[in-house]
């Protein structure tokens, strides 16, 4: 075994130098460099920076409304991972290492088939090759479930790496094309050890994948998104189309990938490298969170992402492409008041907190969080045990010239102001982008629900129907997920057309433990500080049913008792993917 050591860590393979802590992948926000980088990203970069070791009733959210018995819960919640594959590991002279968490999670499905994926530590054993070092044997962040019988069960296993390679850095998403296949888009590295975006192929309904396809090495690249859907030219053929954010010297890039043979062979450009702006309310040289979509009878493509600016709003922006991606233009949204045409002004949600100094810490970050201040702070930012990072990725769908834009916003107008709450804000389009309906709340007013975050939007075949799921904290710090429903075409979202998707409410875990001065530990060393609910959920319909699931702290673990481990002994929740089927008419 080849081992590499940095910080008097060992790694069982090399890889190449990637951003560590340069400074790449953040923006200024009112003189604190926020940071931008996906959980995989920054775990890709620490390898480098210090060796890279180590059945239900319908209820409404609205307390005393009735739920429409055209929505109706199928079965309960299931939960979708395999627990049994999570794992603790105890060496002497080290914190414990529990491997506990799954989330960030999308969906897609087929008839019956049904796969759900996933970021998950289950699968990064260890090894103790010296008194004073550990080594990972590999790390597979990228895991997925697959259900054959319409979610009744599921079967769970880790996407495979490119051949070579013992890594793959999560941040992934899964497709389903026409005539059945899935494809899984995620981060990882090559065989020599470059940073790729990459792509797997499961033929016979998610059961099992092909090895990665690269689609890039980009030493650079973080937050990558898939979508399938016809080429609008050859409308019998599936084309498929990778975006990503490639973090460079002179800022963020928007690159793409195309392939139009299954995902064999793909060409690559860059779409959009926006220079620095010297007025801090326009949109500057960091962007991130795109996710492209194919429209099912058009094939023509979108591309929403986030772009950033140095100010409390940041925009929205959407490229659109007739030709199978060889040319892209924005769309306008001529929103009232707004600096650019082509841009919706949006300020994220969460409270700006220090998640963690140092090389393995979370950086500042936007999160929502339960329980006290612990203080100490850099920059006088507060800091909470229990945090969940929050950003801000459009969630988009599209048909037939129909367009339909959500997001969460805050309700504050000052970035990651402590007092901001945030909600669901959604828009839409009858003429392909030419205009726009005014922003609209899509989540109903609860005085003791305090944020709605991180949505995900879905549509079927049935032009009228839209679904909006997201999750929403209560006062008491708890979390639920919901999902709101539109029967005509997005004009309106009714209360008595929410339902709440989670049978119980959870709790966030211990993910901003203190260290020594400005370092932090999330409870699951192999994640970092402030990571929790992942940075989306996942949400698809089909098959006349809509299809959700999330990252959920329901279930617990408890601590090794261990006298280097600070919060030894303690009992706290832990993330599982769940999983629930709805009938929305």
């Amino acid at each position: 075994m080849t081992t590499w050591k940095i910080a008097g860590i060992f790694c069982a393979a090399s890889v190449s130098v990637l951003l560590a802590d340069t400074g790449l992948g953040k923006v200024n926000k009112k003189g604190i460099d926020l940071d931008l980088r996906s959980n995989g990203r920054a775990a890709a970069d620490e390898m480098v920076a210090t060796g890279g070791i180590v059945t239900l009733d319908e209820v409404s959210p609205v307390p005393g409304e009735s739920v429409v018995p055209q929505i109706q819960l199928r079965g309960g919640n299931v939960q979708a991972n395999d627990g049994g594959l999570d794992n603790i590991q105890v060496f002497t002279g080290f914190r414990p290492y529990v491997k506990f968490t799954q989330s960030e999670t999308t969906v897609a499905a087929y008839g019956k088939n049904i796969v759900a994926t996933y970021n998950t530590s289950a699968n990064q054993p260890l090894v103790q090759v010296s008194p004073t070092s550990l080594a990972f044997v590999r790390r597979f962040f990228s895991g997925f479930s697959t259900s054959n019988d319409g979610g009744e069960t599921w079967t769970s296993g880790f996407i495979p790496p490119v051949p070579g390679s013992i890594f793959t850095f999560g941040d992934g998403v899964v497709a389903a094309g026409r005539h059945g296949d899935f494809y899984f888009s995620g981060l990882g590295t090559d065989a020599l050890g470059g940073f790729t975006i990459q792509v797997n192929k499961s033929n016979d309904g998610g059961r099992t994948w092909s090895d990665a396809v690269v689609v890039q090495q980009d030493n650079g690249g973080d937050k990558e998104w898939i979508a399938v859907g016809p080429d609008p030219g050859t409308k019998n053929r599936d084309n498929l189309y990778v975006t990503w954010t490639s973090f460079q010297s002179t800022g963020a890039q928007l690159r793409f990938g195309r392939s139009t043979d299954g995902g064999a062979t793909w060409v690559t450009k860059t779409l959009l490298a926006p220079p620095t702006n010297p007025n801090p309310a326009m949109p500057t040289n960091a962007l991130q969170f795109s996710a492209p979509y194919v429209d099912p009878i058009t094939g023509r493509l979108y591309v929403p992402f986030l772009h950033f600016s140095n100010a409390d709003a940041d925009f929205i922006r959407v490229l659109v492409s007739d030709d199978a991606g060889e040319t892209f233009s924005f769309l306008n949204f001529n929103v009232p008041g707004a600096p650019i045409a082509s841009g919706v002004p949006a300020v994220q949600p969460g409270e700006l907190c220090d998640c963690g100094g140092g090389p393995t810490g979370g950086g500042f970050r936007l999160i929502i969080h339960a329980g006290a201040n612990i203080g100490g702070g850099r920059f006088g930012l507060r800091r909470f045990v229990r945090s969940a990072r929050m950003v801000m990725q459009p969630a988009f769908a599209a048909r037939n010239g129909m367009l339909y834009l959500a997001w969460p916003n805050s309700t504050s107008p000052v970035f990651g102001d402590p007092a901001g709450q945030s909600n669901i804000l959604f828009m839409r389009s009858e003429d392909g982008g030419v205009t726009w309906s005014a922003p609209m709340q899509a989540n109903p007013s609860v005085a003791t629900d305090i944020h709605h975050v991180l949505p995900a939007l879905a549509i079927d075949t049935d032009p009228n129907d839209v679904h909006i799921a997201y999750y929403t904290q209560h006062s008491d710090g708890t979390i639920d997920v919901d999902l709101a429903n539109s029967h005509d075409r997005g004009q309106s979202f009714p209360a008595d057309r929410t339902v709440r998707l989670s049978s119980t409410a959870s709790a966030l875990a211990p993910t901003n433990i203190p260290l020594t001065g400005f370092n932090t530990t999330n409870y699951d060393r192999t994640v970092r500080p402030c990571y929790n609910l992942g940075e989306y959920l996942g949400l698809t319909a089909a098959n006349g049913s809509v299809y959700a699931v999330w990252g959920d702290g329901r279930n617990s673990v408890t601590e090794p008792v261990n006298s280097l481990d600070p919060i030894s002994g303690q009992t706290h929740p832990q993330q599982d993917v769940f999983f629930q089927k709805v009938k929305a008419q």
